[in-house]
């Protein structure tokens, strides 16, 4: 095993397509709008068993005021899952296999990561990856995060029956108000709805730039979609953005508008149909580790899914940290134009 950088984008992407664990966020550009706009180093790390890549690892490093840190993914980009992708014929394996090849790949990028002397360490790995033993093994702590996925396998009448009841009523009413659905690349609504909200004091760290999401959408317009819903009087009700790669991922909301219909629960209703009728297999509703949100998303009866976040300090401990938070606040500056 041996562990190199890949500097070819359709070697890179054409391993992320043929991973079921691929996401969006994974993709070549992708990677590179995300390291242009935190000011990152950009690692591309691929493991290969002779010729063969068995696994790609994204890594993103900075030093600042001393301290380096590497990430997968960096903080302020709105990626919930990142590091390691597997090849598609792993999941085929049997468990020994597994076991041995995961422990040469962790080898192999824990040894690249000592390189870089990373005073900070922070990885979260898609949720279908669970076993991060090695990285324990490596005095990583771990943490454990959730998010909400719908099976979309199953007929349109089993998705509405399993709604809360009391949501479905909701859903019905809507459905008669006169509301309608459009897709759109512009991002102004959106982002001016975000901006709003986060020119309250208390929230510091706004989810995203916009220079940085104008990019994403430009470089992804088949993938990322802004969703807009208004009323019969043609005022927006809700706006959300989604990735549509592999599965259907409600990625980013905006406060709650002003409104007297039901609009935030009625977008997600349409656009769940929308996701099975274009055939995606799975519907991703991020916010599960938000206290304020679980109680409204948890009543389109998804099943919670775990994924885990790893973290390592070295011995300069609470300064790391501070690195860390420091680094974030920085990014944060342009953040609303």
């Amino acid at each position: 095993m041996t562990a190199r950088r890949v500097d070819d984008r359709d070697t890179w992407d054409t391993f992320i397509d043929e991973s079921p664990s691929g996401l969006l966020f994974h993709k070549w550009d992708y990677l590179h709008l995300t390291a242009k706009h935190t000011e990152c180093t950009l690692l591309p790390y691929a493991v290969y068993k002779g010729d063969e890549p068995v696994c790609v690892f994204p890594l993103f490093c900075r030093r600042m005021h001393g301290i380096n840190a590497v990430f997968s993914p960096p903080p302020l980009t709105v990626i919930p899952h990142l590091g390691c992708v597997m090849s598609r014929g792993f999941e085929g394996l049997k468990q020994s296999k597994k076991e041995s090849l995961l422990g040469m790949i962790a080898g192999e990028i824990l040894e690249e990561i000592r390189d870089l002397s990373p005073n900070y360490l922070s990885i979260a790995f898609v949720p279908e990856f669970n076993d991060i033993r090695h990285y324990l093994w490596d005095r990583c702590d771990a943490r454990v995060r959730y998010t909400y996925t719908i099976n979309l396998d199953r007929p349109l009448e089993d998705l509405w029956s399993n709604l809360h009841y009391k949501l479905r009523n909701k859903l019905k009413k809507e459905a008669a108000a006169g509301l309608r659905l459009e897709k759109t690349g512009d991002i102004s609504t959106l982002h001016g709805l975000i901006s709003d909200r986060y020119r309250d004091p208390s929230l510091d760290i706004p989810p995203i730039r916009r220079d940085y999401l104008e990019d994403l959408v430009r470089a992804y317009p088949d993938r990322i979609g802004i969703y807009c819903l208004y009323d019969a009087e043609d005022e927006v009700a809700a706006v959300v953005a989604a990735q549509e790669y592999k599965r259907f991922l409600l990625w980013i909301g905006t406060p709650k508008v002003e409104t007297a219909h039901a609009a935030n629960e009625y977008l997600q209703w349409l656009l769940i149909q929308r996701a099975q009728a274009e055939g995606y297999r799975i519907f991703e509703n991020m916010g599960a580790n938000n206290p304020d949100l679980v109680f409204f998303k948890s009543k389109f009866n998804p099943d919670l899914k775990m994924y885990f976040e790893v973290e390592k300090k070295d011995t300069l401990g609470a300064v790391s940290e501070w690195a860390y938070l420091s680094f974030a606040k920085k990014l944060m500056v342009p953040y609303i134009r």
